[in-house]
């Protein structure tokens, strides 16, 4: 029972919002983001897991730890679709995975 007190069950993170994801070359994306509202106004994010994984090749899903609100990702693989999204974490907990999205680096040496 919570009297007075901010119980973690009371705490809802939202999943981040308008994630985009930009290719930039041939082995590298950038994905951007912004917080979503949540009911708690004082519950701060902390950090961002990014997931990313080719489309082909769920099992190579990699996951990256950031503390701003975009990322990008390095030595991918060229001509190759990624799957991307991200969670956004707080100390009372984390949120639902935001919407997946997708990008396709460019061929090599374009």
């Amino acid at each position: 029972m919570c009297d007075g007190c901010v119980c973690i069950s009371d705490i809802a993170l939202s999943a981040v919002v308008n994630i985009k994801a930009t290719a930039l070359s041939s082995s590298s994306i950038l994905v951007t983001w912004q917080d979503a509202a949540h009911h708690n106004s004082s519950t701060s994010v902390i950090a961002y897991s990014v997931h990313f994984f080719p489309s082909s090749a769920r099992h190579q899903e990699v996951q990256r730890v950031v503390t701003m609100s975009n990322d990008t990702l390095r030595s991918l693989r060229p001509d190759t679709e990624y799957v991307i999204y991200v969670t956004a974490y707080a100390y009372e907990g984390k949120s639902e995975p935001s919407q997946h999205v997708t990008a396709r680096t460019y061929a090599e040496g374009t």
